[in-house]
């Protein structure tokens, strides 16, 4: 791949659209980093700190420990369990942490967790689903799902939750986990009490050979965005695809398989869904698409909250130390959360 870590001083297009506070952290923490190719064990290796500059303190639950819950085709995977300082058994709230698919791990999300713990007083599960390309697309869904599974049947005795108050949430391909976890916990007959996410991924960009060719404005328009922008998320839907099968027949099926999950634009039923939950970023090419989803939830009769942080880019509400957008979102989430699991 071309030179591209979304490093690069701040691009003139999108400069002016900004909060000057997020331009001064980034122009003092990232701006003069030098460009390199994209590497994913690198990537990896620092992801959950990427954005330690501006995170500030969390709160600290009563308790906080690793255990696992059973994944796709009978997996143990990790997740991170945090308590409240109240009785059991407590509403859930399960978190899927944001990373293309490729990235992220149980530290990805820990401060978000802290909070939502603490400010909902609710029990937090944060599921550590498997990655690409390691493991082929989609199996952070599948993972994802029968972790949801697992904690609907067996997490009132295994970690003293009540299965019948759950939310779920998520970041970025988080986001996108926890909206399709709705539609298969729907047809499966799971109550979900409500979905919070932010920035999600929603279109298939596989489609696009350039920004120029997306239908949503923002895609253009943020085609340079710090954090994020149009080269690296194709960076990373590559990563998703390529780990298919090279056999034709297998590939066949996968796709099958996969389905509408590739554009969550596309579902056949959006009907019936809990109360959604949807935050986007003004700077953030994946804004727009996060919106036309609400419109469809609307559409179909659901109940919808959206907003729009505006001055911000994709991944803002790691930097709540300086960013007002980011402790906003972190506390309107938890409000939500509250209101909807602990409401008679």
């Amino acid at each position: 791949m071309a030179a591209h870590e979304s490093l690069n001083p701040l691009h003139p297009s999108v400069l002016p659209l900004l909060d000057p506070a997020f331009v001064n952290l980034y122009n003092t923490h990232v701006a003069n980093t030098p460009n390199k190719p994209i590497d994913l064990s690198i990537l990896r290796s620092k992801y959950s700190v990427l954005y330690s500059y501006g995170t500030a303190p969390a709160p600290e639950p009563a308790r906080v420990y690793d255990s696992a819950v059973t994944g796709h085709n009978g997996e143990q995977i990790p997740c991170r369990v945090y308590e409240p300082d109240s009785p059991g058994p407590w509403p859930v709230h399960i978190d899927f942490h944001g990373g293309g698919w490729g990235l992220g791990d149980l530290d990805t999300e820990a401060h978000i967790c802290k909070h939502l713990c603490v400010k909902a007083n609710v029990a937090v599960i944060d599921i550590a689903y498997r990655l690409v390309p390691e493991m082929p697309f989609p199996i952070g869904i599948q993972d994802s799902f029968a972790a949801l599974k697992d904690v609907y049947n067996t997490g009132k005795e295994k970690f003293n939750i009540d299965p019948t108050r759950i939310s779920l949430g998520g970041v970025s391909a988080g986001g996108n986990i926890a909206l399709v976890c709705c539609h298969l916990a729907r047809d499966n007959g799971i109550p979900i009490k409500l979905a919070a996410v932010g920035t999600p991924v929603i279109d298939d960009i596989s489609r696009y050979e350039s920004a120029a060719d997306s239908p949503f404005p923002s895609m253009r328009e943020m085609e340079h965005a710090p954090t994020l922008n149009w080269a690296r998320l194709k960076w990373f839907d590559t990563l998703k695809w390529e780990s298919l099968s090279d056999d034709p027949a297998v590939k066949g099926k996968q796709m099958e398989e996969i389905g509408w999950w590739k554009d969550l634009l596309s579902a056949p039923d959006y009907s019936r869904l809990p109360k959604t939950v949807i935050y986007t970023a003004g700077c953030d090419p994946l804004r727009d698409e996060g919106e036309a989803y609400a419109r469809k939830l609307i559409e179909a009769g659901s109940e919808v909250v959206q907003k729009r942080f505006h001055g911000v880019p994709h991944p803002f509400m790691h930097m709540d130390k300086d960013l007002w957008q980011a402790r906003e979102f972190i506390d309107l989430t938890a409000g939500h959360i509250k209101s909807a699991l602990h409401s008679s």
